[in-house]
């Protein structure tokens, strides 16, 4: 048995992995002199489009809300963290009394229709899901519950809100639907969005359909922005 025989193929992912990094790296710096800016791990927005005491909807929050937190604290902005998630509510509980007035948790779904779903909450991992065929929902132990779900502008109403600086969207699969058959009204309240693709963690869902959808909302008025052609910044150029 040639002992090199398996060689050629880690060395190819680390060779992919390389280019896609270096290709991330150069995109991220040309997002920059456009005046783009990133927080870690992969949120993308415009700084120089955050008004005083912007309200920032961060949807897909988690426990850490790192979206949130960052505009709170760089920006003074005030964050509605949405995120069903059990596990996640003493976490953000204390984000809400770290800051008051500033940071409000709402343990809601965000989907295309305004209903009661199942959530499907993975014991291992993260992130769960509205969606049964997500990859945690299929592979890890779970615990099921009803929660309910509102689409973007009936959360807005919700909250009592007109518009928002952005909407944050990390829902895990949800955006397919959601997307394919909003309208533009429906968006409209938003200055930005930022949307995390996870054509990656559902199977029915390829990367062909984010394209597919980043250019529905380019036919919006939006203009995109993304460094992976995973995560987008979408930022309204037209009224």
């Amino acid at each position: 048995m040639n002992p090199f025989a398996e060689a050629p193929a880690p060395f190819g992912r680390a060779t992919r992995f390389a280019v896609r990094t270096c290709k991330s790296i150069t995109r991220l710096r040309r997002l920059r002199k456009l005046g783009v800016h990133r927080i870690p791990p992969n949120f993308l927005f415009c700084p120089g489009l955050i008004t005083t005491n912007a309200t920032v909807i961060d949807v897909g929050c988690s426990y850490e809300a790192e979206f949130s937190v960052a505009m709170i604290e760089r920006y003074g902005a005030n964050a509605v963290a949405v995120d069903p998630t059990s596990k996640h509510r003493s976490a953000l509980a204390g984000l809400a009394a770290k800051y008051p007035h500033r940071f409000r948790h709402l343990p809601l779904a965000i989907s295309a229709h305004n209903t009661t779903m199942t959530f499907y909450e993975s014991s291992t991992n993260e992130s769960g899901s509205i969606l049964p065929d997500h990859v945690n929902a299929l592979r890890d132990q779970l615990t099921t519950y009803q929660v309910k779900a509102l689409t973007p502008i009936a959360l807005l109403d919700h909250v009592g809100l007109d518009s928002a600086d952005i909407l944050k969207l990390d829902i895990e699969g949800a955006e397919y639907e959601l997307l394919e058959g909003i309208h533009a009204d429906e968006l409209a309240p938003f200055r930005q969005i930022f949307i995390e693709f996870h054509h990656h963690a559902v199977e029915r869902y390829s990367q062909a359909d984010t394209r597919r959808l980043v250019e529905r909302l380019r036919g919006f008025g939006y203009g995109s922005y993304s460094f992976d052609d995973h995560n987008y910044l979408f930022v309204r150029t037209s009224s």
